[in-house]
């Protein structure tokens, strides 16, 4: 590791066991904050490229700004991943990845295969060894590498990492607990072994411990939630043997959904938050990173007003629990980033969940797929008019959102390939909202 590409280097020896599919996961100490390092690993002969990482700003130093890249969802199947080529000429200083790093399963409905960009070259992921081989061919993209080489990742996992919808110790396909939570092990271990996570999130079996706080000087305070491993089941699931996944179901004719004792992040994990919430702010920005569309989200069905069951909106009761968190903060400093929705959205957090016409709390922003299959735009566009606290949305496009923290104002530019499918593709701004501190909601630039 070194203070510049010359690699006149600190370095060190580390053992790539097998049993970790001979990944290492290096802590340096020492490091002088709000820096850029770089380093590269040798073994035998070999040498890897060099890549470059950066420390955060020191505790009580004061940023005037700080940039970085939100993405998610990124099938291999759809797309080239020029976002990422491009990526690495954006001058920002972190990418926070907010979940479906990997995609568990090939889709092969005619739609899916008319879109495919490319194959993959086996079946679905059960075992340690199959998981393994996903990260392995997701690895093997020349653009990730790149992305990954040139900035400090900060990552989650969603359900495609594991399985779609899947619901803490619940598959859609209703194995047997034991059975899942052995995949969930599997898939959970794998994950840690391919991405940059330190030993403190390394799995035991089917639990570990993925939620988290950073900071950055005195500019962000980033929490992390994990949406995934500790929630409770889907809601108002339909009869076997159709699987048990993400459905629309009609809000007020629907008790299970406002259940106060169903849960979306855990007992644990939501006494977590609630101090993080409560406690004086720690920075001028307080970012939830997570990896669902936090606000509301409502959509017309013929017999009502529908919601989905796999987002907060079957978590009714969770939902307005965090809610209320973040009403109390009195700075309304607090800025929430979502993914797996597969379109970006800009949107205001209405203070209660049951009403979007409610004053706003927060301001939201859906990141957008690097590749995935894009949303249903025409749906969401015809559920606008029951969402009027969402500014604006587009599931046509692919790409990122390049988000830009300032002492009084964060800007959110929705970065969009031309084509997903030419790893060359150049990149342009879709659009682009800003927040002003202490004043909740957005408005575009």
């Amino acid at each position: 590791m070194a203070r510049d590409e010359g690699m006149r280097a600190r370095s060190g020896v580390t053992l790539a066991m097998p049993d970790l599919a001979h990944s290492v996961h290096v802590e340096v100490g020492g490091l002088e904050p709000g820096r850029w390092y770089w380093y590269r690993f040798r073994t035998g002969d070999q040498q890897s490229p060099i890549g470059r990482t950066r420390t955060a700003p020191a505790p009580g130093t004061s940023p005037t700004s700080l940039r970085f890249a939100a993405a998610s969802c990124q099938h291999w199947m759809y797309g080239n991943w020029a976002a990422y080529r491009r990526m690495i000429e954006e001058d920002i200083t972190f990418v926070l990845h907010l979940g479906d790093y990997i995609y568990e399963a090939p889709s092969s409905s005619a739609a899916a295969v008319k879109q495919k960009v490319r194959d993959v070259p086996f079946g679905v992921p059960k075992t340690l060894a199959d998981y393994r081989q996903m990260h392995s061919l997701y690895k093997s993209d020349t653009a990730i590498q790149a992305a990954h080489a040139a900035f400090p990742w900060i990552a989650i996992w969603d359900d495609h990492d594991v399985e779609n919808d899947y619901a803490g110790d619940r598959a859609p396909g209703r194995p047997g607990r034991a059975v899942f939570l052995q995949q969930r092990a599997a898939a959970y271990q794998a994950y840690w072994e391919h991405l940059p996570l330190r030993m403190a999130q390394r799995p035991a079996g089917p639990d570990a411990l993925l939620y988290r706080r950073l900071t950055f000087g005195d500019l962000l305070d980033l929490v992390m939630l994990d949406e995934r491993q500790y929630r409770s089941p889907l809601a108002c699931p339909p009869a076997p043997p159709a699987l048990d996944r993400n459905r629309l179901v009609v809000a007020d004719s629907s008790p299970e959904l406002f259940d106060t004792g169903r849960t979306m992040i855990g007992d644990e994990q939501e006494r977590w938050l609630a101090r993080c919430l409560a406690e004086p702010a720690r920075a001028r920005w307080l970012v939830l990173g997570q990896q669902l569309m936090f606000a509301p989200f409502l959509q017309p069905l013929k017999a009502g007003t529908g919601v989905g069951t796999d987002g907060w909106g079957g978590y009714a009761a969770s939902h307005q629990r965090v809610l209320d968190l973040v009403a109390a903060r009195p700075n309304r400093d607090t800025l929430v980033l979502g993914g797996d929705v597969h379109g970006f959205i800009a949107s205001d957090v209405p203070m209660r969940g049951s009403d979007v016409r409610s004053a706003a709390v927060a301001a939201h922003v859906v990141c957008g797929p690097i590749s995935s299959r894009l949303g249903a735009h025409d749906r969401y566009v015809a559920a606008l008019p029951l969402n009027p606290h969402v500014k604006f949305v587009d599931a046509r496009h692919h790409g990122f959102t390049r988000c830009t923290l300032e002492r009084d104002r964060a800007v959110f530019e929705f970065r969009a390939v031309d084509d997903v499918r030419d790893p060359g593709s150049n990149l342009s701004t879709l659009a682009a909202f800003e927040t002003r501190w202490g004043t909740p909601g957005l408005r575009p630039v």
